[in-house]
């Protein structure tokens, strides 16, 4: 992907998070129903347009959040929708069937 359309990409999905956290909280619950997985701590998602400044790294050298009990609700959602996942280049999450056609009518 080009790197002006994978900086559109994550900006709109920032956006979108931003957005679904903070004016459509009741919908949130229906979306991360449909999230399968568990994270796996790659920190692709609190890279997205720029470094968090509270990702750190732990001993062993995995990633890890400083602020992960009072971590942003957008963080929180990582992600919500499986377009979330075009932002990022590698992510342990996935999506069920079920939820892809919620997905394509979701706002962005």
């Amino acid at each position: 992907m080009a790197d002006l359309t994978l900086i559109t990409l994550q900006a709109r999905g920032k956006v979108r998070r931003f957005v679904q956290a903070k004016l459509f909280q009741q919908d949130t619950d229906v979306l991360l129903a449909g999230r399968q997985g568990e994270c796996n701590r790659c920190g692709a998602c609190c890279k997205i347009l720029f470094r968090c400044p509270f990702l750190g790294t732990d001993a062993d050298g995995q990633y890890t959040c400083r602020i992960y009990e009072k971590r942003f609700d957008q963080c929180r959602l990582f992600p919500l929708h499986p377009a979330d996942l075009r932002e990022v280049a590698e992510c342990s999450y996935t999506f069920g069937p079920a939820l892809v056609p919620l997905a394509a009518g979701a706002r962005e």
